[in-house]
């Protein structure tokens, strides 16, 4: 049997650690030279050796060649970090490179093989970035349970011997070349809940150090002449001194560099505390501005703040706590070793049951739910700490930093945009479906791409992070709109899944994932005339069919034509390429009006119309006349039919109304009076049910119920385009869910 561990891949330094079941707690595990951290430096040496860790990073501080470092940074990126002896590495080979040490290493320790890991990653990491973690991991023969994000897996490290219900911790995790800050609260039962975080991870120690190296370098040039710059040995010894004067600056106020200055000498300089945190204060005030906008982000104070805790070996500079202290009034604790931190919080997440999707919804600019993201009791914090019975006890809830959204056309279809489907600092694992519009093409080519941003930025200036091609929709000959349900989720380790399907369907459509194009400029211009293929008639076809029997004749003629004329001037109202037409029925049927979009026309056919001009009885149906007039026609196309009475043969003019359906015209019957309710739900085929009324007198607001949702639905936008790929036809159009119902 094995061993399951937790994996700090650090910037600067690495660390494993496993879970010890006697403590109750997790511990390091030492590499093979006793050493708790495990420089993250890579020596290829000329004999085509590789050497990992801390002899790698000697030869570094000597200035021998082939040695590479902090390309963490660079995860994600598929270029070259490096080239050495003909052969390019990217970021995730080196990464495997060393992972795959820390493994053979870690098992030599243990003389056990490592069954698990759980492997760290910044919290502000993206999906290339988190994706090329768990490659690089797999790749180093790791069996990877889960990755989670740093600032946690410290805050869980905190948790097991100062915990207090109600707590509320800022997380400060400077790292060496990232930085995340991430508030947790611990509540009852054990649970540690993460409430939002943000980040930058190209921020970090290393930044500092290429402060501090300019630093020298004007110094050098200001005093002696000499430009560091034009001596690439001067120039990396400047590099290798600055990280070891930064490290002396954590406890002295003042230090010395020396140097050997051709045709100069030796060179004595000085560099004050005071120097060095002048130039890299700005640094110290971006991670102040993260802090800012993750506390306005939650509508929290300093004050509600119990604890900062500090992370990252970078937090060791003095600045930092200082900084701290001056920006919110409390006094930072470092109760974690903030290099070792992070790899204990994995070694206990390895050993907890993963946690179960979490169904969430659309996000909607009114709801409080996302307006104001707090999810916490703002109860007061308990001021006793308590030590957990062991630090599986704990039971912790992870986020995600980056909303999830869609490049989409905007209601005027004159500008892309990042339509948002998950939120950001949403709890993982997560999922959220929404559905779209989509209309197929003549030619039967019906794919349609997704584009995937994380972020909440416009799509040019996101981060594109998939391209998605949905296939096997099928045509729909009559040019009616194809409704796809999108399911973006994020799973346990923050990784993006896409899914399709049809409306109604259980099965999953055929969709794969493509490299997205480098250049998406196109994202960020005005929408050109043309670019979208309009690929749907927009016009809007409206046939009303009335009952003319004996049992109409009074008021209920009356007050069926006054509701009639009402729905025609709302429909004027409107605008847009509608056509009306009007027809009767009762034993026979009468066409008053052909459709047209002369609606005053319309409302005169409407006031001629008399009881009994077609019959006394209601021995007809409207269904065949209907659809030989409506069938061929493109748009949206209606029929809404009023009856008041029983109709002979219901069975025929049931299977006529689905005919008309099967062709695209959708039916809605509306009764009153001694209409049969069961009928008039039979007859009705779309995307609104049947509509009864008690009596004539509420005409009105039937016909006024219909038009307004006819008119909701056809003033979606209805554009496709082809989107950068020949055969790619594709609308992003949100579905308005109707008010009264949809047929079950």
């Amino acid at each position: 049997m094995g061993i399951k561990v937790g994996i700090d891949l650090g910037t600067t330094f690495s660390a494993v650690a496993v879970y010890d079941e006697k403590a109750g707690k997790p511990v390091i595990i030492k590499n093979p030279e006793g050493e708790r951290i495990t420089p993250s430096v890579i020596h290829f040496e000329d004999d085509g050796e590789i050497v990992v860790g801390s002899e790698a990073k000697e030869s570094f501080e000597s200035g021998e060649p082939g040695c590479i470092s902090v390309f963490k940074r660079s995860m994600g990126d598929s270029s070259p970090y490096c080239t050495i002896k003909g052969k390019s590495y990217t970021a995730e080979d080196l990464s495997a490179i060393l992972l795959s040490f820390l493994k053979k290493s870690t098992e030599q320790v243990c003389s056990q093989e490592i069954d698990e890991a759980v492997v760290t990653v910044p919290a502000y990491f993206y999906q290339q970035e988190r994706a090329a973690t768990m490659r690089a991991a797999h790749r180093a023969g790791l069996n990877v349970r889960q990755i989670i994000n740093e600032p946690v897996a410290a805050a869980m490290t905190y948790a097991v011997s100062h915990w207090r219900e109600n707590a509320v911790i800022m997380v400060y995790d400077l790292g060496g070349g990232t930085f995340d800050v991430t508030m947790v609260q611990m509540q009852e039962y054990g649970v540690m809940r993460s409430l939002e975080t943000t980040g930058n991870h190209i921020l970090g120690g290393k930044d500092w150090d290429e402060a501090l190296t300019e630093l020298i370098k004007s110094k050098l040039l200001e005093e002696t002449g000499i430009d560091a710059d034009s001596s690439p040995i001067l120039s990396r010894t400047v590099i290798r001194q600055a990280e070891i004067i930064k490290k002396k600056l954590t406890q002295f106020d003042s230090t010395e560099l020396r140097l050997k200055l051709p045709d100069y000498g030796e060179y004595k300089l000085t560099v004050t505390l005071d120097e060095f945190n002048a130039a890299t204060r700005p640094l110290l005030e971006r991670t102040g501005s993260l802090c800012l906008n993750l506390l306005e982000g939650l509508r929290l104070g300093w004050e509600d703040v119990t604890d900062i805790l500090l992370v990252g070996g970078s937090t060791r500079m003095r600045q930092v706590p200082a900084y701290l202290r001056e920006l919110s009034g409390h006094d930072p604790i470092s109760h974690v070793d903030p290099d070792e931190a992070v790899a204990l919080g994995a070694a206990i997440q390895v050993h907890l049951p993963a946690p179960e999707y979490l169904v969430t919804k659309v996000p909607d600019a009114k709801d409080e739910a996302f307006t104001g993201r707090i999810r916490m009791k703002k109860t007061k914090a308990s001021s006793e700490e308590s030590v957990l019975e062991n630090a599986l006890s704990i039971r912790c809830t992870d986020i995600v930093a980056h909303a999830m959204g869609i490049i989409a056309v905007n209601d005027a279809g004159t500008h892309y945009i990042n339509k948002t489907i998950i939120p950001a600092n949403q709890q993982i694992p997560c999922k959220c479906a929404e559905a779209f519009r989509f209309y197929t093409t003549e030619d039967g080519k019906n794919e349609m791409e997704i584009y995937v941003l994380q972020g909440t930025a416009a799509p040019a200036e996101c981060n594109i992070t998939g391209k998605y091609r949905v296939t096997g929709i099928p045509h729909d000959k009559h040019n009616n709109p194809r409704i796809i349900r999108i399911q973006y989720s994020y799973d346990i380790n923050a990784m993006i899944h896409v899914q399709a399907r049809l409306e109604g369907s259980e099965r999953d459509l055929p969709i794969r994932e493509e490299t997205p194009e480098q250049d998406i400029s196109r994202f960020a211009r005005p929408i050109a005339p043309g670019e979208l293929s309009v690929v749907q008639d927009n016009s809007l076809s409206v046939m009303l069919a009335l009952d003319v029997s004996g049992s109409m004749r009074g008021s209920p003629i009356r007050n069926a034509k006054k509701a009639m004329c009402s729905f025609v001037d709302k429909m004027k109202k409107k605008g847009g390429d509608v056509r009306i037409g009007v027809m009767v029925v009762s034993d026979n049927t009468l066409v008053c009006q052909e459709l047209t979009s002369d609606l005053e026309s319309c409302k005169a056919a409407i006031k001629e119309i008399k009881v009994e001009m077609t019959g006394i009885g209601n021995a007809w149906h409207p269904f065949y006349k209907i659809n030989d007039l409506m069938k061929e026609l493109k748009g949206k196309r209606y029929a809404v039919v009023l009856a008041d009475g029983v109709w002979m043969n219901p069975a025929r003019a049931v299977d006529a109304a689905r005919e008309c359906h099967e062709n695209g015209i959708e039916i809605i019957g509306m009764g009153f009076g001694d209409a049969d309710e069961k009928f008039m739900r039979n007859i009705t085929f779309g995307s609104m049910d049947s509509i009864m009324l008690e009596g004539s007198k509420e005409l009105e607001m039937g016909f006024g119920t219909i038009a307004q949702e006819i008119s909701a639905v056809s003033s979606t936008k209805q554009q496709s385009g082809k989107a950068g790929a020949e055969t790619a036809a594709e609308t992003w159009t949100a579905i308005n869910e109707l008010q009264i119902g949809r047929r079950q």
